[in-house]
C-alpha cells in the first residue's frame, strides 16, 4: 500500500495512505462557504476602516484581499473539476502547495491590515475592527483547515504576529495587555485545530478500514467455491453471496435481505429446482438447527445438480447454511464405482460384479428353478496377440463382446473375467437343452469371421458348464466347476462344449494333491535323480547318461513323471525342481570315470522364467564339473516360442562349454533350420521314428535319412527307444548312429546301478537282450 510521510502537530513523522492523504487534501477544498464567510468579514473591517480613516494605504487593503479571495475560489473550483483524476500523491501535494500558497498569501495580507491599522491610525475604533476581523478569521482558518496541521501553524504565525506587533508598536499599556491576552488565544485555536485535524484523521483511517474490510469480506464472500446464506433468529436472509444464485439459480428479488427461508424454498419448488420432498428436508433442517448449536448436512437434488447443503447455527440464534455444487464428484464417484465393478476394455461386468450377480440370482432360485454358468474362452487368441499385437486382439474382444451381448437373453449375464476367457450366466434355462442351445449359439457367433481394420479374423470358442443346483449352489463352487468343465472342453479340441462331471472334481482334487505333497518333497529335497545309460556304438561303451527325475512318494510309492512333471510346468515347480535335478546330476557325473557326461532336460518354462544360465553356473561351480561333461536337452518346442532369447541363451551356454542336444528330433515341422540356426552338438532320433523299423519298410528308410542327415552336418545322432538286437541291428547298419537309448540296455537306474555299468563290456550290457 502506498504511502505519504506527513509531520503531525507534534512535529512527529506519520504514514497515510495515500487515499487517507488525497481525503484530506479534499478536507481543504471542501468548503467554499467557510471562505467566503471569512473574506466577508475581513473585507467588511477593511472597508470600513479605510473609509473611516481615509488613509490611502488602508483604501488598497480590501481590493487587495478582493483578487486574493477571488483567485482561490477559482482554484477550489476548479479541484472539484479534476478531482476524479487526483491519484498519486505527488498530484495531491501540488494541489495542497497551490493551497497553502493562497491561503498564507490571503492570511498574511490580512495580517499585515492590522499591523497598519496600529501604526498608521490612532482610532481606537479603528484598532477594534481590526482586533475584530483578525480573531474571527483566525475562527475561520483553524475550522476551515484544521486537516493540514503545519498550515494552521503557519496562518497563525503570518496572522497573530503582524497583529501583536502593532499593538506593541503603539506603546499603549492597554494594547500591551491585550497583545498578552492574544498570544495563548491563538494558541487555543491551534490546539482545537489540532484535536479536530486528529478526529478528522482517525474517522476516515476508521471509515478506510472499515470500506476496506468489507470489500474484502465482499470479495471472499463473492468467489469462495461454496454458496453460502447467513439467516437472523427469525429465519431472514442478512447475508448471500454471489454463489448461491450460482448453484441454485433464482430470481434476484426473491432472495434479497429480509427473504424469510421459507419463501425462498418455496420459490425453488415452484419453479421446480427443488422436489417438494427436498423442500420439506430444508424446511425442517433449518427449524432444527435454530435451538441447536452443532452443524449437519443434507444432500438434494436441484435439477441436474447434487448439492450439498450444510447448516451451521449461531450464538446469536441465527443460521449459516453453505451449499457445494458436488455434481462433478458424484459423478466422478459413480466412473470410480463402475470402473471397479466393470472391465476397462470392453465395458462387461467384472468378476466382482459377475459374482454378486450370481449369488443374487441363487439366492432367488425356487425348487424348479434352472440357472447356468458358462466358461467362453476363445480358442486361438494368444496366436492372435502374437502375431497381429496387442491393438489387434483388444479389437477382437471388444467385438466378442459385442456379439456375446447380442446372443444372450435380456436378464442374462456377460461378464470379462480375464484377457480371453468371458463368463456368461444364464438365468432363463428350462432344461438342458436351452443351456445347450445357448452354448451352440455363443460357440457359432464367435467363431464366425471377425473383421478387424479390414482384416479377416477367425477366433473360435470353448464353453465349459456348470449348473445349479445340480452341481452345487454355491458361487464360488458353480464358477470352479465351469472352469473344470472348461478345461474339459479345449483338450476335446476347437469349439467344444462340456458340461461339468463329478469325475473332474475328483481329478482336480487329486492334482491338487499332487501340488501339496511336490511342494513338500521339493523343500525336504526328497525327488531323487536316476539315470538311463547311452551306448556309444564307436566305442561300445557308455559314454553318456541322460538324468531323469524320480519321486519315491512316502506313502503311495514311486509316482510316475508323466503325472508329477505336467503339474510342475503348470504351478512352476519345474524351477526349483530343475535347479535340485541339475545340481544333483552334476555332482553325480563328477565321481564317474572321466570320458562320461550327464544329460540334462531342460524345461521351456525354465527358459521363460528363470536364468538358465545362472542355474547351470551355480550346479557347475558346486560340482566342480567340467563344462564339456555337461549335456543340456531342448526340445522344439522351446525353439518355436520365441527364437531370439533362447539363441542368447544357448550361445551362452556354449561359450561356457556346455554341449547341447536337440531333443524329440524329426517331430516338429521346422526341424532343419534349428540345426542350421542353433549351436546344436547331437541330435536324438525319437522312440516313434524306431518302433515299426522293422516290420515297416518305409519307417525304416526314413529313419536311415533322419539319421544320415545329422550325421553329414556334423553332429552327434542318438538313436532313443532302442529295445530289440533287431532294431540295434538296422540301426548301426549305416554306421551313422553315435550312441543308443533304451531298454536293450537298461531303464533309468540310481547312481550305485549306472556306475557299475560304466565298467562292463558292451557283449555283456546287451546280453539281456537276446
Amino acid at each position: 500500500m502506498v504511502s505519504v510521510t506527513r509531520n503531525g502537530p507534534e512535529n512527529t513523522a506519520r504514514e497515510l495512505p495515500v487515499e487517507v492523504y488525497v481525503s484530506m487534501v479534499d478536507a481543504l477544498y471542501e468548503d467554499v462557504r467557510s471562505l467566503l464567510l471569512g473574506v466577508l468579514a475581513a473585507l467588511a473591517g477593511t472597508v470600513y476602516v479605510a473609509v473611516l480613516t481615509g488613509n490611502p494605504i488602508l483604501v488598497g487593503f480590501p481590493f487587495a484581499i478582493v483578487l486574493i479571495a477571488a483567485g482561490r475560489v477559482l482554484r477550489m473550483r476548479a479541484y472539484r473539476r479534476e478531482r476524479r483524476d487526483v491519484r498519486s500523491a505527488e498530484q495531491a501535494r501540488r494541489w495542497e502547495r497551490e493551497y497553502t500558497i493562497g491561503a498564507n498569501l490571503l492570511v498574511f495580507t490580512i495580517g499585515l491590515w492590522c499591523l497598519a491599522c496600529f501604526v498608521l491610525t490612532t482610532l481606537p475604533s479603528a484598532h477594534l475592527f481590526c482586533v475584530a476581523v483578525a480573531l474571527s478569521y483566525m475562527v475561520g482558518v483553524g475550522g476551515r483547515n484544521f486537516a493540514n496541521g503545519p498550515f494552521v501553524d503557519n496562518q497563525i504565525a503570518l496572522l497573530c504576529a503582524p497583529l501583536v506587533l502593532g499593538m506593541v508598536m503603539t506603546g499603549n499599556w492597554d494594547y500591551l495587555i491585550l497583545a498578552c491576552f492574544a498570544v495563548p488565544f491563538f494558541a487555543s485555536v491551534r490546539s482545537i485545530a489540532r484535536r479536530l485535524r486528529d478526529i478528522l484523521l482517525n474517522a476516515i483511517i476508521a471509515k478506510r478500514d472499515v470500506s476496506l474490510l468489507a470489500d474484502r469480506f465482499d470479495t471472499a464472500l463473492n468467489n469462495m467455491p461454496h454458496g453460502l446464506a447467513m439467516f437472523d433468529a427469525d429465519g431472514r436472509v442478512l447475508v448471500v453471496n454471489r454463489r448461491w444464485s450460482e448453484i441454485l439459480p433464482i430470481d434476484p428479488e426473491t432472495i434479497t435481505t429480509r427473504s424469510r427461508c421459507e419463501a425462498i424454498i418455496a420459490a425453488y419448488v415452484e419453479l421446480g429446482l427443488l422436489s417438494e420432498r427436498d423442500g420439506g428436508r430444508i424446511i425442517e433442517a433449518v427449524g432444527t438447527r435454530r435451538g441447536d448449536l452443532a452443524s449437519s448436512q443434507l444432500e438434494v437434488t436441484a435439477g441436474d445438480r447434487n448439492v450439498d447443503m450444510t447448516f451451521q447455527p449461531m450464538e446469536s440464534g441465527g443460521l449459516v447454511v453453505a451449499i457445494e455444487d458436488i455434481t462433478e464428484k458424484r459423478r466422478t464417484e459413480a466412473r470410480i464405482a463402475h470402473m471397479a465393478r466393470h472391465d476397462a476394455l470392453t465395458g462387461l461386468p467384472n468378476r466382482s460384479l459377475y459374482q454378486e450377480r450370481l449369488e443374487a440370482a441363487l439366492a432367488m432360485m425356487n425348487g424348479d428353478d434352472m440357472l447356468a454358468v458358462l466358461f467362453v474362452d476363445l480358442d486361438n487368441f494368444q496366436q492372435i496377440n502374437d502375431t497381429l499385437g496387442h491393438s489387434m486382439g483388444d479389437a477382437v474382444l471388444i467385438e466378442v463382446a459385442d456379439r456375446l451381448r447380442f446372443t444372450v437373453g435380456e436378464n442374462d449375464v456377460v461378464a470379462r473375467f480375464s484377457a480371453d476367457e468371458f463368463v456368461i450366466l444364464q438365468t432363463g434355462a428350462r432344461s438342458e437343452h436351452d443351456v445347450i442351445s445357448l452354448a451352440g449359439r455363443v460357440i457359432e457367433t464367435v467363431g464366425d469371421i471377425v473383421q478387424v481394420e479390414g482384416k479377416a479374423i477367425a477366433c473360435g470358442a470353448s464353453v465349459g458348464i456348470a449348473l445349479a443346483p445340480r452341481d452345487g449352489t454355491d458361487a464360488d463352487q458353480l464358477l470352479k466347476s465351469a472352469d473344470m468343465a472348461l478345461a474339459r472342453a479345449k483338450a476335446g479340441g476347437r469349439g467344444m462344449l462340456h458340461f461339468y462331471e463329478e469325475e473332474m472334481d475328483r481329478r482336480a482334487q487329486a492334482r491338487r494333491a499332487i501340488e501339496m505333497d511336490l511342494r513338500r518333497a521339493l523343500q525336504n529335497d526328497e525327488l531323487a535323480v536316476y539315470f538311463q545309460p547311452l551306448l556309444n556304438l564307436k566305442t561300445l561303451s557308455v559314454t553318456t547318461c541322460e538324468a531323469l527325475v524320480r519321486w519315491p512318494h512316502p506313502v503311495r510309492g514311486m509316482i510316475s513323471p508323466a503325472e508329477f512333471i505336467p503339474v510342475a510346468e503348470e504351478t512352476g515347480l519345474v524351477l526349483e525342481m530343475g535347479r535340485q535335478v541339475m545340481r544333483k546330476a552334476c555332482l553325480a557325473c563328477a565321481g564317474w570315470p572321466d570320458g562320461v557326461r550327464v544329460a540334462v532336460n531342460l524345461s521351456s518354462v525354465q527358459f521363460e522364467r528363470d536364468d538358465v544360465v545362472a542355474v547351470v553356473a551355480e550346479a557347475l561351480s558346486i560340482s566342480g564339473l567340467d563344462p564339456s561333461r555337461l549335456e543340456l536337452e531342448i526340445t522344439e518346442t522351446l525353439l518355436l516360442k520365441d527364437s531370439a532369447p533362447v539363441l542368447e541363451t544357448l550361445e551362452r551356454l556354449k561359450a561356457m562349454g556346455v554341449r547341447v542336444s536337440l531333443d524329440d528330433f524329426g517331430t516338429g515341422y521346422s526341424s532343419l533350420s534349428y540345426l542350421h540356426k542353433f549351436p546344436i552338438d547331437k541330435v536324438k532320433i525319437d522312440r516313434s521314428f524306431v518302433r515299426p523299423i522293422t516290420t515297416d519298410r518305409k519307417a525304416a528308410k526314413l529313419l536311415r535319412g533322419v539319421t544320415r542327415l545329422g550325421a553329414e552336418l556334423g553332429l552327434a545322432v542318438v538313436v532313443e527307444g532302442v529295445e530289440t538286437h533287431e532294431q540295434l541291428k538296422m540301426i548301426d547298419a549305416a554306421g551313422v548312429v553315435t550312441e543308443i537309448q533304451g531298454f536293450i540296455l537298461s531303464p533309468a537306474v540310481p547312481d550305485a546301478q549306472v556306475r557299475a555299468m560304466m565298467g562292463r563290456t558292451a557283449k555283456d550290457l546287451l546280453t539281456k537282450a537276446a
